[in-house]
C-alpha cells in the first residue's frame, strides 16, 4: 500500500486500522519500484501524492496518538497542522504564551484579524461577525478564533478530511454553545447562499502551491470565497506558498472583483517559529513512530522508519528539510493578506 496515494478522505481510520496500513506501507518496500520520499531532505514530488491521501493519513495520526508530550513533557492533543511564525513586533502584544505548545499555530488564525481594518469592521459590528474558514483541518484554529480572537462570531469550519472535521466536532464544536459548526465538504461544491460571510479565512490551505500558476482549482476557490462573501467583506488569507505565485493569484483576485488591500511578509517570523518549535516536532515525531510496531520489522521496518520520520519532520517544514530550506532561502514566502470584496 502507497500511503501517499492510497487513502481516502472519507475515511477516519482506527488507531488498528493505521496499524495495518503502516505495516503494509512497510511490506511494500519489498515491490517499490522508486523511493518517493527524499531521506536528505524529506521531499515528496508532487506527482508522487494525493493531498486527500495525505491529509487523510495526517488527521488519522493525530487523532489516533491523543495526548502527547511536548519537549518539556507537558501534555498536550496535536491539532494545528499549522506552521505558523512569531508574532511580529510591529502588531503590538502577542496573543499567546511560551507555554502553549502550540502558539506558532494559534498566531497564525490570531493573525488573520489584526489588521486595523479588520478591528474596525468587527467593531463596528459589536464583534458579531459571521466567519467561514475554507479548509480548517482539524478546527483548532477555528476553536481558537471562537474562543480568542472573535468571542461573539460564529463561524462555519469546512474541509474536505472527514478525520479533520470529526476531531472538530468531538473536540471544539461543544466548546461554543452552537457558534461554531464544522462542515465536511469540498470548499469549492458549497450549497451555502452567497453573501453569508464577513470574512472568509484560508489558513495554510493546500491550494496555489505551483510556483508562478494559477490552477483551475485555485480559480474555483477564489470564486468561492468571493461567492460566499458580502460585499465590503474580506478574504483573509495567510500561508506559505512559492514566491512566484503570489503576483499572479493577486491579479487573478483583482480580476473577479477582489481588491488586494494589504500584504504582510513573516517569512522570517516563520522560519523563527520552525527554528524555535523543532525539538517539539522531534519528540512528536518519535512518539509517532514508537506507536507503531511495524517499524519494528528487521530491515524493512528500519528504513520505512528513516522515510517516515523524515517525511513527518518535511511538512512540518522543520529544520533540515526542504520545505524550511525554500523558506529559508525564500523560493516559499509566508504572506498574511487582507483582499476585500467590492462594497
Amino acid at each position: 500500500m502507497d500511503v501517499l496515494t492510497a487513502l481516502s478522505n472519507k475515511s477516519d481510520y482506527s488507531k488498528n486500522q493505521l496499524q495495518l496500513i503502516v505495516g503494509a506501507w512497510i511490506l511494500g518496500s519489498l515491490v517499490e519500484k522508486k523511493a518517493k520520499i527524499s531521506l536528505t531532505n524529506g521531499d515528496v514530488a508532487e506527482e508522487d501524492y494525493d493531498k486527500g491521501s495525505l491529509y487523510s493519513l495526517l488527521y488519522a495520526l493525530y487523532r489516533s496518538m491523543g495526548d502527547v508530550r511536548d519537549e518539556h513533557g507537558k501534555r498536550y492533543e496535536f491539532t494545528f497542522n499549522t506552521w505558523g511564525y512569531t508574532w511580529p513586533e510591529a502588531w503590538g502584544p502577542s496573543p499567546t504564551k511560551s507555554s502553549m505548545p502550540e502558539r506558532y499555530g494559534q498566531n497564525a488564525y490570531a493573525g488573520l484579524y489584526h489588521f486595523k481594518e479588520v478591528q474596525e469592521y468587527v467593531a463596528a459590528r459589536d464583534g458579531k461577525v459571521h466567519v467561514i474558514e475554507m479548509g480548517c483541518g482539524t478546527g483548532a484554529g477555528a476553536n481558537w478564533v471562537c474562543g480568542s480572537v472573535l468571542p461573539k462570531c460564529t463561524y462555519e469550519a469546512i474541509d474536505m478530511q472527514i478525520a479533520g472535521i470529526k476531531t472538530c466536532q468531538r473536540k471544539f464544536v461543544p466548546n461554543h454553545n452552537g457558534r461554531l459548526k464544522a462542515t465536511h465538504s469540498d470548499a469549492t461544491r458549497l450549497s451555502i447562499p452567497d453573501g453569508a460571510a464577513d470574512f472568509v479565512a484560508v489558513n495554510e490551505t493546500h491550494v496555489t502551491e505551483y510556483a508562478g500558476v494559477v490552477t483551475a482549482e485555485d480559480e474555483r476557490f477564489f470564486k468561492t470565497a468571493h461567492r460566499l462573501l458580502k460585499p465590503g467583506g474580506y478574504l483573509v488569507w495567510g500561508n506559505a506558498i512559492p514566491d512566484a505565485t503570489w503576483k499572479p493569484c493577486f491579479a487573478f483576485l483583482e480580476s473577479i472583483g477582489m481588491k488586494v488591500e494589504e500584504e504582510c511578509d513573516v517569512t522570517a517570523e516563520a522560519v523563527k517559529a520552525r527554528d524555535e518549535d523543532k525539538a517539539r516536532i522531534d519528540t512528536y515525531v518519535d512518539q509517532c513512530i514508537e506507536a507503531f510496531h511495524a517499524f519494528k520489522i528487521p530491515r524493512l521496518g528500519g528504513k520505512r522508519r528513516l522515510q517516515a520520520e523524515i517525511a513527518l519532520k518535511n511538512f512540518a517544514r522543520n529544520p533540515g528539510t526542504n520545505l524550511y530550506d525554500n523558506m529559508v532561502n525564500r523560493t516559499d514566502t509566508y504572506k498574511v493578506v487582507r483582499v476585500r470584496k467590492t462594497p
